[in-house]
């Protein structure tokens, strides 16, 4: 029997983010179809780090044990507080030096240009561009000046990137929602304050998006601040825990499907 293609759009989160590597492990285990990705900012990180072929098992260890402090090169805030240069040679490391087109999966990596307002979809070139381009929370990190565009983060207009998985032509969309939960505490530091000005807008943006997927895989990560990437191993185990929890409902949804299809097939051939 036939089954659905599926592309799984992965959420923006910052250190939330981490949750994606242990819904994808859960999924890779239950045999769960991967046909296609989308990622914005953290989830872009996932997407293409799995379309590249990279062992799940490898980056759990290293999401645990790297020191992120290494990869934050503060500087004259002119344009943001990080240049952003340190993490792009690890991305191009861990991506096996491959295109976005290159890909074992088909990926889309979303940003958006500050210029126009619009949502942008990198389906190829670079990895490295696009991804820092997802990446660049505005205030944290300096945008990306590429091809007459100001890009960053795509959170700011699809924090979940299902329209972007709809369009790459797959059966189901499903998706992986991190948001952050507001904080009743004031804020600390003028990161805290951008990080949370940005997570406010990122989650409405969620919502909107969240409605056109076949399926939501939302963990238990919302506690987690978007810069607390030592948290890493907590956002993984909760990404499993939800992943488990919702195998029986995904497995519904693939056999409703199949179902649907054997019918129309019979319909088809009276």
């Amino acid at each position: 029997m036939t089954r659905p293609r599926i592309a799984w759009a992965l959420g923006g989160g910052g250190a939330r983010g981490f949750a994606h590597l242990g819904v994808l492990k859960v999924l890779q285990e239950a045999d769960i179809p991967i046909d296609a990705l989308s990622g914005t900012s953290m989830g872009a990180v996932m997407a293409v780090l799995y379309a590249a072929g990279a062992d799940l098992k490898y980056l759990t260890a290293l999401a645990g044990n790297i020191a992120w402090e290494k990869f934050v090169d503060l500087r004259f805030p002119r344009y943001g507080l990080v240049e952003g240069k340190r993490i792009t040679p690890l991305i191009r490391l861990l991506t096996k030096n491959k295109r976005l087109e290159e890909l074992e999966l088909p990926v889309r990596v979303v940003a958006t240009d500050l210029l126009t307002g619009e949502e942008i979809i990198f389906s190829e070139g670079e990895i490295e561009i696009a991804v820092r381009a997802s990446i660049s929370i505005p205030g944290i990190f300096t945008p990306v000046t590429y091809e007459n565009r100001v890009l960053v983060d795509g959170g700011v207009v699809a924090g979940l990137p299902v329209g972007a998985a709809a369009e790459m032509g797959m059966d189901l969309v499903m998706a992986v929602s991190v948001p952050g939960e507001l904080s009743q505490e004031a804020p600390r530091s003028v990161f805290d304050i951008l990080y949370r000005t940005f997570e406010v807008m990122a989650k409405r943006a969620n919502s909107l998006q969240a409605g056109k997927a076949d399926y939501v895989i939302a963990p238990k990560v919302g506690k987690v601040g978007t810069g607390q990437f030592y948290r890493a191993e907590e956002c993984i185990e909760q990404g499993e825990l939800a992943a488990r929890e919702a195998l029986p409902e995904i497995k519904k949804i693939i056999e409703e499907f199949q179902a649907r299809n054997k019918e129309q097939a019979a319909l088809g051939a009276c």
